[in-house]
């Protein structure tokens, strides 16, 4: 199907088919998070509902994302086939289940055209990479009893494995495909009606409005929103494609270079998925996976999430006063008053969601859903009319695409998660890891652990990249007596971190595509405005008190030793970019200062609080007592 004819050309027939194929597995979807089926009485297995949500999701796969410029009849076919082949799934699950081991000729060769039609699926929706660690996977389940050292798995029959991976509830239809069908499906529906709404264009000018004006404001609007739209989208390439496109323009209109504003809008693009309370819906995932409630995930995000975007502004503003660029004129900028008097209505849905989700505990999902559901009331008290019937089928359409993603983001993920389940590959690292550990050290696993975070992780979708690293990784340090949640954060970061880390750093190379900037220079520039990103889940492993562990001196302590020193590390990089300063020694000050400060309850230990005292005054003193630098900075050079 071809995306550049509008909505309103596409012929009747096309509309149909799209709305039977993203309305079913929502509707489906909505119901399921509602509890309609126990409701009225039905007696449907998980696994029922999630193998029809694969099938019609496979089967959109082939159809939005077909192999020419148009949808031809063999896209079709093979759309019919993956959908078949699913639902016949679904509807016999509970028997295959119960009776995997009569694995007759038919079964076998439903499940092996399930999971390759699924691999296809992901290949069209989010590219090789991911395809060719699932094709990868799959060699390995089968042969990877023939791998040497630790990397030998256990030996299993072709046929038992991909019956295993079609019809256990611990492989693709297990809990990583709930949570797409579920958590991220009503938070997904959230974004969308915050949308159509203009609840999003709201919060954007609220934005615009209190600080376009200040230094740097384009910059500074365009971060806050990026992380808005990004931890509801779940996906940081797209996240940039769209904000990108008027953020970016606006920026290289102030005065930042094009390799500025790129790396800026990919590095708070990416930011994005560590902001609660969506956090690109992977604190779903995160919550589901270690059992933890999901309040939980989201307060353990906060501190970190802060102390990202601050080192991020400071780092904008450094270097818009380096470069001498102003904010906005007011006279171009939406004044705030009347945008809250226009648009206050907005706020009550996350009220409404906060409420259900922290006061009556529901499901995040069903605490969405009714959160989407306030939203719909108050937007026809604005509007005083019904949604047209062209408005409700672009949101299916907008709706459906990214959760026929998502579902084939996570569906692909079980498969790699079903073959490290069965060939004990999972145990086999997190025990070399381990080893590792014991014999050098923590610090040097967490060294080792990171660098294959950032490896296993580029060119993945976002929720993909935490699943595996956290299957594979996580286990290792969490067995030398780090708190679960900090290991399970770690990984997440540095997964997260090959975004902007190259030779691949999509994030910075979509960022550069949009604003026409030299690739290298993105890259080194996203590289330094997310360093952050790099040195933060460190600091999860010797201060898990920013993850909410632990008492509340610790955690401030810990939150106000990090945050002053992502402040002077911003500094020290801007100044020593900058041409105005001939010296570095401002620069080596500043970095002196980050690393004394951020290191401190390493070399003082847990009960220093008034050593602690003294060292945050000094670094405040830092910050402040340069103050008698110029402030009449250049207006020329760059950030390399």
């Amino acid at each position: 199907m071809s995306d550049q004819h509008s909505q309103a050309e596409e012929p009747f027939l096309k509309k149909a088919v799209n709305v039977f194929m993203f309305g079913v597995p929502i509707l489906c979807g909505i119901g399921w998070i509602m509890g309609v089926p126990l409701q009225l009485g039905l007696s449907v297995l998980s696994g029922n509902y999630l193998a029809l949500l694969i099938g019609f999701s496979v089967a959109a796969a082939f159809i939005y994302w077909p192999y020419g410029e148009q949808v031809k009849s063999y896209d079709y076919i093979l759309a019919f086939l993956a959908c078949a082949a699913w639902l016949l799934c679904a509807y016999h699950y509970e028997e295959w289940l119960l009776n995997q081991h009569e694995r007759t000729l038919f079964k076998v060769s439903m499940a092996i055209a399930s999971i390759g039609l699924l691999t296809e699926g992901v290949r069209k929706t989010t590219g090789n990479g991911m395809a060719v660690i699932i094709l990868a996977s799959l060699l390995y389940g089968v042969f990877g009893h023939k791998a040497p050292g630790i990397f030998e798995g256990a030996q299993n029959d072709y046929d038992a494995l991909f019956m295993y991976l079609y019809i256990d509830s611990s492989a693709v239809l297990g809990f990583i495909i709930m949570v797409a069908g579920t958590l991220i499906l009503g938070f997904l529906i959230l974004g969308q009606v915050m949308q159509a709404s203009g609840a999003t264009t709201f919060f954007s000018d609220i934005a615009m409005a209190s600080i376009g004006h200040r230094r740097g404001g384009p910059a500074k609007v365009s971060v806050v929103g990026s992380s808005l739209m990004g931890t509801v989208s779940g996906a940081t390439v797209a996240n940039i494609m769209s904000t990108g496109m008027v953020s970016i323009p606006l920026m290289k209109r102030n005065g930042f270079k094009g390799s500025m504003a790129a790396g800026i809008e990919a590095v708070a693009s990416n930011g994005s998925q560590l902001a609660p309370p969506v956090m690109g819906a992977t604190a779903f995932i995160i919550a589901e996976y270690l059992e933890m409630p999901y309040s939980t995930i989201v307060a353990a995000a906060i501190i970190p999430a802060i102390v990202y975007y601050l080192f991020l502004f400071c780092q904008i503003d450094f270097y818009a006063r380096d470069k001498g660029l102003e904010g906005l004129k007011k006279s171009e900028l939406p004044n705030l008053m009347n945008v809250l008097k226009s648009g206050w209505l907005f706020i009550i849905p996350l009220g409404v969601l906060l409420f259900f989700l922290f006061v009556l505990n529901f499901n995040p999902a069903k605490s969405a859903l009714y959160a989407t559901l306030s939203l719909l009331v108050l937007a026809l008290l604005k509007f005083r009319k019904l949604p047209t019937l062209s408005l409700m089928y672009d949101c299916l359409v907008q709706l459906g695409k990214p959760f026929v993603m998502l579902v084939m983001i996570c569906g692909g993920a079980g498969v790699i998660i079903g073959v490290i389940n069965m060939s004990g590959l999972g145990f086999s690292i997190a025990l070399a890891l381990s080893d590792v550990g014991m014999a050098y050290g923590l610090f040097v696993m967490l060294l080792l652990t990171a660098f294959a975070s950032i490896v296993l992780g580029m060119g993945m979708p976002t929720s993909a990249v935490y699943i595996i690293v956290a299957m594979l990784l996580a286990p290792s340090i969490a067995d030398m007596g780090v708190p679960l949640i900090a290991a399970h954060f770690f990984v997440f970061y540095f997964g997260l971190a090959s975004f902007l880390t190259p030779p691949v750093a999509i994030a910075s190379y979509a960022a550069a595509s949009l604003a026409k900037a030299d690739l290298k220079e993105t890259s080194i520039a996203g590289l330094k405005l997310g360093l952050s990103a790099f040195i933060i889940p460190f600091y999860f492993i010797y201060n898990p008190e920013i993850l909410m562990v632990g008492d509340w001196p610790d955690i401030l302590i810990g939150f106000a030793l990090l945050a002053i020193a992502g402040v002077l590390l911003a500094r020290a990089i801007t100044l020593f970019s900058s041409e105005e300063y001939k010296t570095n020694f401002y620069g080596m000050i500043d970095l002196t200062g980050s690393l004394v400060v951020g290191t401190a309850t390493i070399w003082l230990g847990n009960d220093s609080v008034f050593i602690y005292a003294v060292v945050l005054i000094g670094a405040i003193a830092i910050i402040l007592g340069n103050r008698f630098l110029k402030s009449n900075e250049a207006t020329d050079g760059e950030l390399e």
